[in-house]
C-alpha cells in the first residue's frame, strides 16, 4: 500500500501560569463541540543502577531528573476535530546555560473531518494506539512518545458497539522531484487494519488487528522496501470483579535484512478485584530462533510500535524486542497483588519470571532459557483529575544467561527507583451551543 501524505498544519501556542482543572466541565467536552486549551508537565526522578541491563561491581549508580511539558489545543465544532500537541523534552541540566538550543516539536497535529454514513478521517501526526498496546502503542512512558505521519479512516455502527479503522502511512526524507532512498530508521510504508465488537452479552470484546510494516533494507543498493505482516485477535472479559484476556498474532513476510518471518506472539492473563484487593496472573510467549532456524529464515516475533514497558517488567530489560533477546525469543510469566486502602491511592506488586523461548547452543558459551525474576513494587497516588503521583521500586535478580545476553554482572545489585508527578491543567474550556 502507497499512500502519499501531508502533515496537517500547526499552530502557535502560549505558555500558561497555573492550572485548574473541572472535571465536570472536561468530561462534558467529550461528547459536545467544545474548544480546550490545556497542559501537561511530567517529571520523572530516577535512580539507575542496572536498569535496561546489568551493572557491574565496578560501576556506581546515577541519579537524573527528566521532563517532559507539553501545550495542547483541541477543537469540535461543524463536524470538523482539530487537535495539537506542543511539547518539549529534556534532562535537566542538558543544555549549555547561555545557549539557544531548540527543542520543541509536535507530538501531535492532525484534523478530523466527520464524513457520511457514520465515518470520519482523521490525518495528519497523531498516536496509533490500539487495543492493550502490545503491536501498535504510544510508549507514553517514554518523554518522546510514539507518534505517525498518517491517514486514518474511521466506522463506527449506530449502536456503537463496532468500531473499524483502516489506516497507512508513505514517509519520505523530504520533499523531492525524483524518487529518494528513504534512510531514517522509521518504516517506509505502514498500512493497518482495526476491527472491535462489543459483546455485551457476553461481557466481552473481540478483536482484530493486522499491520503491514515496509522497512527499507540497510544495502543501499536495494531500493525497494521490504514488508512484515502481522496480524491476529484479542479477547477480552469483564464481569462480576473478573477478567481475562486471551491474544494470538502470527507474523510473516520479508523482513528489513531480506529473512523469511515464521513468528507468533501469544498473551494471556486473569485477574480478580473485589474491594479493595485485586489479584492477577498472565503468561507471555514470544517466539524465537532455534539451533535449528534455517539460513535465510527467522521465527523472531517483531513487537512492532508496542509499548512493551506495560508488560515486560518496569526495569526494561526487553523493551527493543527481539534485539533484547539475542534473537532466541521470550517467555513471562507473572503474578500481580495489590490493595487500594483509599479510593485516590494504590499499592502494587508485580513478579516476572523470564526465559527465553528457545536455548542457544551454538554460542560460543551456552545460554540457557532461564533468565531471572523481577520484582516490581509501584505506589500510585491522584488527589484530583489534574495531579498524579507514582513512585516504583524495581529489582532484578538474574541468572549467569542474563549475563551472557545483556552483559554485566549477575550477582550485583541491578535496582531501580523513581518518583513521577503529572500535573495535566485545563486552562481554559468553553462549550458551543448547538
Amino acid at each position: 500500500m502507497r499512500t502519499s501524505l501531508k502533515v496537517a498544519g500547526c499552530i502557535a501556542t502560549l505558555l500558561a501560569g497555573t492550572y485548574a482543572a473541572d472535571a465536570q466541565q472536561t468530561g462534558n467536552a467529550e461528547t459536545k463541540d467544545y474548544f480546550k486549551f490545556s497542559g501537561q508537565y511530567r517529571l520523572r526522578t530516577e535512580y539507575r543502577h542496572g536498569y535496561r541491563t546489568l551493572s557491574y561491581d565496578s560501576l556506581s549508580g546515577e541519579a537524573f531528573a527528566g521532563q517532559r511539558t507539553r501545550l495542547m489545543v483541541d477543537y469540535k465544532k461543524n463536524k470538523i476535530a482539530f487537535f495539537a500537541s506542543l511539547q518539549d523534552s529534556r534532562t535537566w541540566g542538558d543544555e549549555e546555560m547561555k545557549k539557544d538550543i531548540g527543542g520543541l516539536q509536535f507530538n501531535e497535529a492532525w484534523l478530523e473531518l466527520a464524513l457520511p454514513a457514520r465515518m470520519s478521517l482523521k490525518m495528519g501526526r497523531q498516536e496509533l494506539a490500539y487495543d492493550d498496546h502490545r503491536i501498535l502503542g504510544n510508549l507514553d512512558w517514554a518523554n518522546l512518545t510514539i507518534s505517525h505521519d498518517a491517514a486514518v479512516m474511521k466506522y463506527t455502527n449506530k449502536k456503537e458497539d463496532l468500531k473499524v479503522h483502516a489506516g497507512g502511512a508513505y514517509n519520505q526524507v523530504g520533499e523531492s522531484n525524483t524518487g529518494t532512498r528513504y534512510t531514517l530508521k522509521n518504516y517506509k510504508h505502514l498500512a493497518f487494519l482495526w476491527a472491535k465488537k462489543d459483546l455485551k452479552n457476553m461481557h466481552s470484546t473481540l478483536s482484530v488487528l493486522a499491520v503491514m510494516n515496509g522497512m527499507v533494507p540497510n544495502d543501499t543498493l536495494i531500493k525497494t522496501a521490504y514488508s512484515t505482516y502481522t496480524a491476529g485477535p484479542l479477547f477480552t472479559f469483564a464481569n462480576k470483579g473478573w477478567n481475562a484476556m486471551l491474544a494470538g498474532y502470527y507474523q510473516g513476510g520479508k523482513t528489513e535484512n531480506n529473512l523469511t518471518a515464521n513468528a507468533y506472539m501469544v498473551n494471556s492473563s486473569i485477574g480478580f478485584k473485589k474491594d479493595k484487593l485485586f489479584f492477577g496472573a498472565g503468561y507471555d510467549v514470544l517466539s524465537g530462533n532455534s539451533d535449528n532456524t534455517a539460513a535465510g529464515n527467522t521465527n523472531n516475533f517483531n513487537t512492532l510500535y508496542a509499548t512493551n514497558h506495560k508488560f515486560y517488567g518496569y526495569m526494561d530489560y526487553f523493551l527493543a524486542i527481539p534485539a533484547d533477546t539475542r534473537q532466541r525469543g521470550l517467555t513471562d510469566g507473572w503474578l500481580r497483588a495489590g490493595i487500594a486502602p483509599g479510593k485516590n491511592y494504590s499499592f502494587t506488586l508485580d513478579v516476572h519470571s523470564f526465559a527465553l523461548a528457545n536455548a542457544n547452543n551454538l554460542a560460543a558459551k551456552k545460554i540457557g532459557k532461564d533468565l531471572g525474576r523481577e520484582l516490581d513494587l509501584l505506589f500510585d497516588y491522584k488527589p484530583s483529575q489534574a495531579v498524579a503521583l507514582q513512585a516504583g521500586y524495581c529489582m532484578m535478580f538474574a541468572t549467569s544467561n542474563m549475563e551472557l545476553i545483556k552483559g554485566g554482572n549477575a550477582n550485583t545489585y541491578n535496582g531501580w527507583a523513581y518518583v513521577m508527578l503529572k500535573v495535566s491543567p485545563t486552562f481554559f474550556i468553553h462549550e458551543f451551543s448547538n
